[in-house]
């Protein structure tokens, strides 16, 4: 009986043991993995024209992501996202990063993305290049057009 207790014990240890040392693999190839990932020389235009908190922080947020990691990363907004790129006014946490739109595209335009504007939908809203944040570049949809047909360019909107 006491082997037994004995044998039991013993299995039990390196079971936990090899799980341990399991985890500490998995946990260090994962550190390994992100370390090595980059996007630089990718090229990325992130379109947002959503005007919903949610979908807008995530395009923000993927954009912000992106430029950290390297990539050429272009934010074209238009339609109901305008408002995010506003000089004033309140806006709420985007609660996924943290910080409100017009925080997420400053630290991206500081990370070295572009911030293109969609100037018909400035126009007909009677707004110009000072009613927004630094660094915005007002554009028409010639200048959009090029930027998408970039030799591998990726798009993604929302």
């Amino acid at each position: 009986m006491y082997k037994k207790i004995i044998l039991l014990c013993a299995l039990l240890f390196m079971s936990t043991y090899a799980i341990a040392e399991e985890n500490k693999d998995t946990n260090s190839t994962k550190n390994m993995v992100k370390k090595k990932k980059t996007l630089s020389g990718k090229k990325l235009v992130v379109f947002v024209s959503n005007g919903n908190l949610q979908v807008a922080g995530m395009g923000f947020g993927i954009a912000l992501s992106g430029v950290k990691q390297g990539a050429d990363v272009t934010i074209v907004i238009g339609a109901n996202a305008l408002k995010y790129a506003f000089k004033e006014g309140d806006q709420n946490v985007y609660f996924a990063k943290g910080r409100t739109p017009r925080a997420l595209l400053k630290a991206a335009l500081k990370s070295g993305a572009e911030l293109q504007l969609c100037s018909a939908n400035t126009e007909e809203m009677g707004l110009d290049e000072d009613d927004f944040i630094a660094g915005v570049k007002l554009v028409i949809s010639t200048e959009i057009f090029a930027k998408v047909y970039e030799e591998g360019v990726r798009v993604i909107s929302f």
